[in-house]
């Protein structure tokens, strides 16, 4: 079964798509699709220091806290936007 990590690399690989070939590039999305229970990570991205992470809906992390129904930049203190990685 995949872990968070794994989805979260597997997910970067796909956003940045001009490493992949068209086959890799279906062949990783499958693979996120099958193991959909561990949920889509998010990427979280301040617009203030334009810090950005990606974070399962449950995580903190030294750069974001959760706040709310998202999170906050721990650095500026701001409200940071989100948008689920979708496959």
């Amino acid at each position: 079964m995949f872990d968070r990590e794994s989805i979260r690399l597997t997910a970067g690989k796909i956003l940045r798509s001009d490493d992949l070939d068209e086959n890799e590039k279906a062949h990783a999305a499958t693979h996120l699709r099958e193991h959909a229970a561990a949920g889509n990570p998010h990427i979280v991205r301040c617009a203030w220091c334009k810090n950005s992470k990606m974070l399962f809906r449950d995580e903190d992390d030294d750069a974001f806290h959760r706040h709310g129904r998202g999170w906050k930049c721990t650095k500026c203190d701001e409200p940071a936007a989100s948008q689920e990685v979708k496959f």
